[in-house]
C-alpha cells in the first residue's frame, strides 16, 4: 500500500503566510493598546485637573 503525501508544492508558502497573519494581527493589538493608553491617559489628566482646581 502507497500512501501518496501532499506535495511539498502545495505547501511552500504556508509558513510565510501564517508568519504574515500572525504579524499583522500583533500589530493591530499593538495598535489598538496604544490607542486604549493614550485615551486613558488624556482621561486620567482631565480627571486630576478636576480634583486638584481650586474651585471651591
Amino acid at each position: 500500500m502507497n500512501i501518496r503525501w501532499p506535495s511539498r508544492r502545495l505547501r511552500r508558502g504556508q509558513t510565510l503566510t501564517e508568519y504574515a497573519i500572525a504579524a499583522g494581527v500583533l500589530l493591530g493589538v499593538v495598535m489598538v493598546a496604544s490607542l486604549f493608553l493614550y485615551t486613558f491617559k488624556e482621561y486620567g489628566g482631565r480627571i486630576l485637573d478636576l480634583v486638584a482646581s481650586e474651585y471651591p
